[in-house]
């Protein structure tokens, strides 16, 4: 028996090895988005551990009460961030809910959700605890995420970079994590469920509450962490001992108004400083400003308006010639009433930049900067640009 599962245990982790080295491949170097592509990738991985080792279902003691957390609490989110979104304003969706709409993406997508779930479960069955195995199909499930909305960014400059982490992979890593854990307590169905709502909402739904991708890359990491925390402290008194439903009904609608409350709370914190994008953040990816902010920092921008303007000795972000700069303002020339020119240049160089700057070509005005959180997103760009 001991020699079995040493054998499964090598052949799932040397599997999920292969379809890890394969994604990672495709993301630095084919780029190939495609459903198909994905599809195909994941379909194949548990065909391939099915034929060799079989399907295992196990009746798991918590799958129901799982469903109804994974359920109702993504249905109250929703509600609470909507109604947030009448006070900040909406966004238009960019996909519309047609038929084009349901065969090109929704049912692809729909065979991916269920294909990496029942993946998913299958590895929490056949890992019998092992955190290797864990850890890889994890991976696999995040570089999924990370490849299929690879092109819905703009890599080729520091802010799409730092908005693809944010946005993409830090929320794919909080989400697949949480799907971990409530696949290994209530396996798949739960997991679908929750997937269907928080996911398929991008091709559904008309509007989306307007919180700025970086509030909002907040609350997609935020909201499986505090839904994990509230179902680990519900569920974990019971483990050894029957349920008792009064005391379910009264975890339940406990950990509903904490998160009603919390989420509440973070929407009033959103309306206080987002003020409909007003700030954004951007990775430096040169050494033009070395000394005052390296290569690898991230800076914090307020973006301009007629209460906010660039004043000399400001460090501004500005667009010129198809690139993002972050440099100093040396001067400031009022050309007339209606008109000003500012010039710039990065503290770390021995020349002033050779040309003037307008209005128009000025993003906004650095208000923070914050040390080596740019690293990732400038190792990625120098990585895909190579």
């Amino acid at each position: 028996m001991k020699i079995k599962y040493k054998k499964s245990f090598i052949i799932i982790n040397i599997i999920l090895c292969l379809t890890l080295f394969l994604l990672l491949s495709n993301l630095l170097f084919l780029k190939n988005t495609s459903f198909m592509f994905l599809n195909i990738v994941s379909i194949g991985t548990f065909l391939v551990l099915f034929l060799i080792l079989g399907y295992e279902k196990k009746k798991l003691r918590f799958t129901y009460e799982t469903m109804f957390y994974v359920f109702s609490y993504p249905i109250v989110y929703l509600i609470i961030t909507y109604v947030i979104g009448i006070f900040i304003g909406f966004n238009a969706n960019v996909y519309k809910l047609n038929i084009s709409t349901l065969i090109h993406s929704i049912i692809p997508y729909i065979i991916l959700l269920i294909s990496g779930e029942i993946l998913r479960y299958e590895i929490t069955r056949k890992g019998d605890g092992s955190n290797l195995s864990y850890v890889l199909v994890t991976l696999i499930l995040i570089l999924v995420d990370s490849t299929l909305f690879l092109k819905s960014f703009n890599l080729t400059t520091g802010d799409g970079q730092i908005q693809y982490i944010c946005y993409i992979v830090l929320a794919s890593i909080s989400k697949n994590c949480f799907l971990l854990y409530i696949s290994k307590i209530g396996g798949p169905y739960p997991t679908i469920i929750y997937r269907v709502i928080m996911d398929l909402k991008m091709f559904i739904l008309p509007l989306f509450p307007d919180f700025g991708i970086y509030i909002e890359s907040v609350l997609n990491v935020a909201f499986p962490v505090l839904l994990g925390l509230i179902i680990f402290k519900s569920l974990e008194q019971y483990k050894n001992k029957e349920i008792d439903a009064r005391e379910l009904k009264h975890n339940i609608i406990s950990g509903t108004v904490s998160l009603s409350v919390m989420a509440v709370a973070m929407g009033i914190l959103v309306i206080l400083v987002s003020c409909k994008s007003t700030y954004g953040m951007m990775s430096i990816g040169s050494g033009s400003m070395t000394g005052t902010i390296n290569k690898g920092d991230a800076v914090v921008y307020q973006v301009i308006s007629d209460k906010h303007m660039p004043k000399k000795k400001d460090i501004i972000v500005f667009r010129k010639q198809g690139k993002i700069v972050v440099h100093r303002v040396i001067k400031v020339v009022n050309v007339d009433d209606m008109e000003v020119i500012y010039y710039t240049k990065g503290d770390a160089n021995n020349k002033p930049d050779g040309y003037p700057l307008t209005k128009k070509e000025i993003i906004g005005i650095v208000r923070h900067r914050i040390r080596y959180i740019g690293m990732p997103s400038v190792a990625l760009y120098e990585l895909l640009n190579r």
